[in-house]
């Protein structure tokens, strides 16, 4: 019999093809390879698929950031400055599907207003769950989700050097509390919130003559000796390009820590409207304290100071250019009524800001106080600085 031969050709040939399979079958191997071939997958490879690499370092799965801002006021009011506010930004991914988010604020590094101290706390701190189907849930100390300055408020991302007042004094921006909040995210941009938290605490040293400070019940530096339950919901709509819609209530069932109980309902809207570099957005928000006394059994002489309102209007025009700078001024009349105004205040702004590069901003405004109960009217300016990485 003759003995076969294979040529050297042939061999080559064969090699090739063998080299080709073995490595075409060890990409198919991956995850995405197989998905993509629409092959049958096990549980296994489905949890594997969300699981972080146990390989990659600590380092890999960790972000930083920090934000901050200076403030210098001047005008008819006494001269002010502060370095009002140094935030840390931390996050670590468990997995792909479970993280640790937290912030640290160091508070007036410096002022020159004797009755200002070095204050620190944390603005958030808290653990976050990706339940599946575009739910989400967040536990710990949760910014709660109503207005537009309390969740995302990086001083590059608003105008004005101070954040608005309907959004420190009626919505107490930073609103941050102890609990747990489910998100549901839908394609047609439709979202909802539901946060069930520790709530507000007012007691005497947080009353006027005319009413209670809603800013002051917050207990972001106060054990749990007498915890007070609260929740809030929030339903946001961004289902048209440019657009914001949101409406959110919350509802706590006392918030004062005397004898009476005061129920309180706060309620909430705002829109924002952006097209080109066009930009308006509006806020409402409305506090209702219900009790046969203000709070705490103390009576207020003011005119309904259980009920606390405000609202606020805001259109802005900002130039980008190719350099990376932008340009934006802006114009906002607010008007609100609280322990502080128990008549109502009106005020105007105008401003502009300047941002050198995306994460830093420089800011200036203008902002005339129409006064009531025979106090003189006030204009003041503000001028700023801060940033956000």
């Amino acid at each position: 019999m003759k003995k076969s031969t294979i040529s050297p050709l042939t061999t080559c040939l064969v090699m090739t093809v063998l080299s080709c399979s073995a490595s075409f079958a060890e990409r198919a191997e991956t995850f995405s390879e197989r998905l993509d071939r629409s092959e049958n997958l096990s549980a296994s490879d489905i949890d594997a698929a969300f699981l972080t690499n146990p390989q990659t370092s600590w380092l890999d799965r960790a972000s930083f950031g920090s934000y901050g801002e200076a403030h210098f006021a001047t005008g008819d009011q006494a001269d002010k400055f502060d370095i009002h506010r140094l935030v840390l930004f931390a996050s670590y991914d468990f997995t792909k599907k479970v993280r640790f988010v937290t912030e640290i604020e160091l508070e007036h590094l410096y002022s020159n207003d004797p009755g200002t101290d070095l204050t620190w706390e944390f603005e958030q701190a808290y653990f976050e769950f990706d339940l599946g189907n575009q739910y989400t849930l967040q536990a710990g100390g949760i910014l709660v989700p109503l207005g537009i300055i309390n969740e995302i408020h990086e001083p590059t991302t608003f105008y004005g050097v101070e954040r608005n007042k309907i959004e420190t004094e009626i919505i107490p921006s930073t609103f941050t509390e102890f609990g747990i909040l489910l998100r549901k995210n839908y394609d047609s941009g439709l979202q909802w919130d539901l946060a069930v938290h520790r709530g507000l605490k007012l007691d005497t040293g947080d009353m006027n003559l005319n009413g209670p400070d809603i800013r002051n019940g917050r207990q972001k530096t106060d054990t749990f000796d007498d915890p007070a339950s609260a929740v809030t919901a929030r339903v946001k709509y961004t289902g048209i390009e440019g657009l914001e819609l949101a409406v959110g209530a919350q509802y706590q069932d006392d918030i004062s820590t005397g004898r009476e109980e005061n129920s309180a309902l706060l309620t909430t809207a705002h829109f924002i409207y952006t097209t080109g570099g066009f930009s308006v957005r509006g806020l409402v928000a409305n506090w209702q304290i219900d009790g046969d006394a203000a709070v705490n059994g103390i009576t207020a002489t003011g005119v309904d100071i259980d009920n606390q309102y405000g609202a606020y209007l805001e259109p802005s025009y900002k130039w980008d250019f190719d350099n990376g700078m932008a340009i934006g001024v802006f114009s906002r009349v607010l008007y609100y009524e609280n322990e502080d105004s128990p008549d109502g205040q009106t005020e105007y702004q105008l401003g502009v800001n300047y941002w050198p590069t995306e994460k830093i901003v420089l800011k200036a405004d203008w902002i005339h106080e129409d006064r009531t109960r025979g106090k003189a009217n006030q204009d003041n300016f503000n001028f700023g600085v801060g940033y956000s990485f």
